[in-house]
């Protein structure tokens, strides 16, 4: 055959199957058929002239588009005769022959077709199930489900089960409950536990007597017997500080542990001191010579990480190295995380946070200052040093004085780290602080150097809270290592300065007291595998004591594990750890999931609160921009961090009394004091600031700067 354009093909090729013939056999039938009346002729007179042998091609739709003879039957098939025979004339389609709502099937099947009028099995199951009657078949498993009234009845049950059975203690409970929820706004006239009804071990709330409640966390008969059931139980149990007792055994060591300590002849007390400052301030080269010059770090290591520094070119970093023993700080020249070194002095055993001065990790600095008594503020005097930490990168001394208040203009300068250092610390309740001016061999130790920052930093440091008689002030050269030890042998800087060495400064702090009066509260700041299996805990002890032996309850969690052996302030197989200690806890019985910062280890009889929704009176600090209701920030409290939003702004209070105004706001400003409350992404655990101070502040930070530092006022569990 020839195609298209002359090409030769062969015919076979493009066989279909079907020869000519078999397209007419299917109208062979059709013959006998009588013919149907002529289409398409409107004008023809007398009869009509008999039709040839060709079979008629019935008028449908796709013999108007071209189609084919057998795709014309196809879609309109003619009517079948009585006999089952398919004939020719009338173009009415076969399923306008049959009754309604049949499926169309094939002729001889339609007598005993399926009608989808008739009702399915399921639905006569549905209706025997309705009626009462009995059904045949595998009957539908039941929901799983509780109703509404089940869960109302198993509540109540629960509520029943750990109600006290003392009539006078379900009083008092509702009591305190009431105190709470009507002095919670107002901090100043709550009647909080003094100090040294905290530190005796042994105190109780109004109208409880000795024997009206007691628990032990040691495993008594009355201690620990609710801690095997239920977690859902204990996280539903809260009970008021003021009601807990301590048990006698516990007293008792606690007991012979403060006598021991003020019978010592040394008289060391544990001072926890995190060092801050703006970044390239010189902090960790500063604690790395100190740490020679007493005797903690002998010269073989000081000789090998100047060798190492050298190699890196980096040899100005050898003493800081001391510290800074991560690759990646060593690498970058800054620190990262927080460093922890031991030393003494003649009267504290002082326990080192080396916090980060990056603006990027201010973060990990929260979590060291929320451990520390007292705090080093270490400032940069070189030429523009002390400008760039304190007023902002690119700033000069001919700045604004007035942002050197902090919270004053509303500007937005929020300065460097210098500032935002001194205002968290502050918040998170170090209230004694030595300023240390470094890098004066920069400028020939000039004393008036010296007395400028001094008179920029002073006023700032008052308006954050800072009582001028917790303030000291000194200089000092870390590299050369002058007045940190002994008096500067500088004849520049000897002539001007005669007041305190570094030393000296340290041991003027005053650590706090021990609240061993309270439940056993601690922060857990890292969790890590022990030397011989079992998970490890570091952390301060915020409240209570601890002992090996004690059973513990981790929140978030509720599971109650038992302590395996101690390692309090650096000394292994401790007796004993007391409120204000650091201590590595090696526990068991807990799952790996549940420790991690930020967790607290508690009494499992007073577990802390965990919230889902906390109010909390806030100072707002340098902001650019309003907070507004929605504002997303990260909360930060004690070594917790968690993403959150400002759910409501609750009402502005007076700035010198703390009393809500009863107007509500519908922003914030900057320097303002106002009731917030915040929701976190997952709850925290938190305690009332009036409970537990420690563990009752916050800070509230949004783009990689603090906007707003509190302290909780109410919690929603």
């Amino acid at each position: 055959m020839r195609g298209k354009g002359g090409m030769q093909f062969d015919a076979d090729v493009y066989d279909d199957g079907y020869d000519d013939d078999d397209y007419y056999d299917d109208y062979e039938d059709y013959d006998d058929a009588v013919p149907s009346p002529t289409r398409g002729s409107s004008s023809h007179k007398g009869q009509a002239k008999p039709k040839p042998a060709v079979p008629h091609k019935p008028h449908a739709p796709a013999a108007a588009a071209g189609a084919s003879a057998m795709a014309v039957c196809l879609s309109d098939p003619p009517p079948l005769r009585p006999d089952g025979r398919p004939q020719r004339g009338a173009t009415t389609h076969i399923a306008t022959l049959r009754p309604p709502n049949i499926y169309p099937l094939s002729p001889g099947q339609r007598r005993n077709s399926f009608d989808f009028n008739t009702p399915s099995p399921d639905d006569k199951a549905k209706a025997a199930m309705s009626s009462g009657r009995a059904t045949v078949g595998i009957p539908l498993a039941p929901s799983k489900t509780p109703t509404v009234k089940q869960q109302q009845q198993a509540a109540q049950a629960r509520k029943q089960q750990q109600q006290p059975s003392s009539s006078g203690l379900q009083s008092q409970h509702s009591i305190d409950e009431a105190l709470h929820e009507l002095h919670g706004l107002h901090l100043d006239q709550q009647a909080d536990t003094t100090a040294a009804e905290r530190s005796s071990g042994r105190y109780s709330s109004s109208g409880l007597g000795p024997g009206s409640s007691t628990s032990s966390s040691s495993g008594g008969p009355g201690g620990i017997s609710a801690a095997a059931g239920s977690t859902k139980q204990r996280h539903s149990v809260w009970r008021p500080l003021r009601d807990y007792h301590m048990e006698a055994d516990l007293a008792r060591d606690i007991d012979a542990a403060l006598a021991g300590e003020a019978a010592e002849p040394s008289g060391r007390r544990g001072l926890h001191l995190v060092v801050m400052g703006h970044v390239d301030a010189g902090k960790s080269t500063l604690m790395g010579r100190l740490l020679h010059d007493l005797g903690q770090v002998s010269q073989k290591e000081v000789h090998k990480n100047q060798k190492e520094a050298a190699q890196a070119g980096k040899a100005s970093f050898a003493w800081a190295w001391i510290l800074d023993e991560r690759p990646e700080e060593r690498a970058r020249g800054v620190t990262v995380d927080v460093a922890v070194a031991r030393f003494t002095t003649p009267k504290h055993d002082v326990t080192l946070l080396d916090a980060p001065g990056h603006r990027d990790f201010v973060p990990n600095m929260i979590s060291g200052a929320a451990q520390a008594d007292a705090a080093l503020l270490i400032v940069d005097g070189s030429p523009g040093g002390f400008e760039s930490g304190f007023f902002g990168e690119g700033a000069n001394s001919n700045s604004n004085n007035s942002s050197a208040l902090g919270f004053g203009a509303g500007t937005g300068d929020v300065g460097g780290q210098t500032k935002e250092h001194a205002q968290l610390a502050r918040s998170l309740g170090v209230e004694q602080l030595a300023v240390v001016i470094s890098k004066l061999d920069t400028c020939d130790y000039s004393q008036e150097r010296y007395e400028y920052i001094k008179c920029q930093l002073l006023p700032f440091l008052k308006s954050v809270g800072y009582r001028e008689s917790r303030l000291q002030w000194l200089p000092a050269v870390g590299p050369l290592g002058h007045n940190l030890v002994a008096k500067p042998s500088e004849q520049l800087l000897s002539s001007w300065w005669q007041g305190p060495t570094l030393v000296e400064a340290i041991d003027a702090f005053t650590p706090k007291l021990r609240n061993t009066g309270a439940p056993l509260r601690l922060a857990v700041h890292d969790a890590y595998k022990g030397r011989q299996g079992g998970l490890c805990v570091g952390g301060k002890l915020e409240g209570g004591a601890l002992k090996p032996g004690s059973k513990v309850m981790v929140v978030p969690g509720f599971e109650v594990g038992v302590v395996k052996s101690l390692e309090v302030n650096g000394k292994g197989h401790a007796p004993l750890a007391l409120a204000g200690d650091s201590a590595d806890v090696l526990i068991a019985g807990l799952d790996a999931a549940t420790l991690h910062a930020g967790a607290i280890l508690c009494h499992p009889d007073f577990p802390v609160r965990l919230a889902v929704k906390f109010t909390v009176q806030v100072l707002v600090l340098a902001i650019s921009l309003p907070i507004l209701k929605g504002h997303a920030v990260t909360v930060h409290a004690h070594t917790a961090r968690e993403a959150g939003v400002i759910s409501g702004l609750l009402a502005l209070c007076d700035p010198k009394t703390g009393q809500p105004k009863p107007q509500k706001p519908r922003c914030l400003l900057s320097g303002q004091t106002a009731l917030v409350e915040v929701t976190p992404v997952r709850p925290l655990a938190l305690e009332l600031f009036v409970d537990l101070k420690t563990l009752g502040r916050v800070a509230l930070r949004e783009g990689g700067r603090t906007v707003a530092v509190g302290i909780v006022t109410q919690v929603q569990e």
